[in-house]
């Protein structure tokens, strides 16, 4: 107790002395999840002030790629749910290697082999569905039977040009079934709304009986008391690593460094399950409660195509767009 009281002085004294270190994340986790847990490490990192641009991983997108054309990218660090775009950002040279002390813990399909970006953590696209009007056996209990017409005007799916993980699923879906499925889901008058947030509030409203969302909003507000729960579609889970890295233009490096190490670290982990109800990436941090840890995910999730996703990216934008809104 004596060592940390002397270290927290010792750390306001260097804040007064020199002032906060300041990073800005930008980042596609929900606010309210992404509030709370920027409390926690500002709790355990009070010399590093943290700012944070939230919003859907294609806003992110734009915002970014203008701060490029400029040349004055305004984020230290970058953690959104798009896969592949790290990928893209690798090639384009804007990334930092990096190397950080937690990332040992992690299993080796969460670490670029590269070093240039890392798992934060798993989010998976499922079918969410209003517990007043379904049951558990009466929910759909897989992503093909949403094409059946019993489903007819019964279901909500996010926008991919907003939401990173939606491109994920439509194009994992897109590969696997062909964009005729998404043909049979226009005609079975699915609704689009903008993200996954939207998706799973109608379903918990009673609006739709269900809907893909990410398990972690649907779980949160299941907990919180409202009549929502998940599948796992036995056609797969679409499991997503949801990565953060390091903009090779940061000023502020050691602080961005801290904040990746503490989001990768037992601590990060703990405080992403029992904030956000998020599937943690390290295997020694249990999951929330009554969900799977992410190698028994993993294990079961759909096959996705990384590449095709990353050099497709507009392909499934626009086949989504002209078959779902027009």
């Amino acid at each position: 107790m004596r060592k940390l009281v002397i270290v927290t002085i010792l750390l306001v004294c260097t804040v007064l002395l020199f002032g906060a270190q300041k990073i800005m994340l930008y980042t596609s986790v929900p606010t309210e999840i992404m509030t709370a847990i920027a409390d926690a490490f500002k709790a355990a990192n009070p010399d590093i002030e943290l700012e944070i641009f939230r919003s859907g991983t294609g806003t992110i997108q734009t915002k970014l790629a203008a701060e490029v054309q400029s040349g004055n990218i305004q984020a230290d660090v970058l953690w959104v749910a798009e896969f592949s775009y790290y990928e893209t950002l690798k090639k384009q040279g804007l990334l930092a290697q990096i190397d950080p002390e937690e990332a040992s813990a992690l299993p080796e399909n969460f670490r670029d082999p590269e070093g240039y970006y890392y798992a934060g953590r798993l989010i998976n696209m499922v079918i969410a569905y209003n517990t007043k009007a379904l049951t558990a056996e009466t929910a759909p209990k897989s992503w093909k039977e949403l094409t059946d017409d019993k489903w007819y005007d019964n279901y909500v799916v996010p926008n991919p040009e907003y939401s990173g993980a939606a491109v994920a699923a439509v194009g994992a879906l897109a590969k696997k079934y062909g964009w005729s499925y998404f043909e049979a889901m226009r005609s079975n008058e699915a609704v689009v709304v903008r993200g996954n947030s939207d998706v799973a509030q109608k379903v918990a409203a009673g609006e739709f009986p269900i809907g893909m969302t990410l398990d972690y909003i649907a779980r949160d507000l299941n907990v919180k008391g409202s009549p929502i729960d998940i599948v796992y579609p036995i056609d797969g889970t679409i499991a997503i690593p949801s990565p953060i890295a390091v903009m090779k233009s940061t000023k502020n490096m050691e602080a961005a460094m801290r904040f990746v190490d503490y989001i990768l670290s037992v601590e990060g982990q703990m405080a992403l399950v029992e904030l956000g109800s998020l599937v943690p990436i390290r295997p020694d941090v249990d999951p929330p409660a009554n969900t799977p840890p992410a190698a028994e995910i993993l294990g079961k999730s759909m096959d996705i195509d990384w590449k095709y996703i990353e050099e497709g990216l507009e392909e499934i934008n626009t086949n989504f767009s002209d078959i779902m809104l027009f």
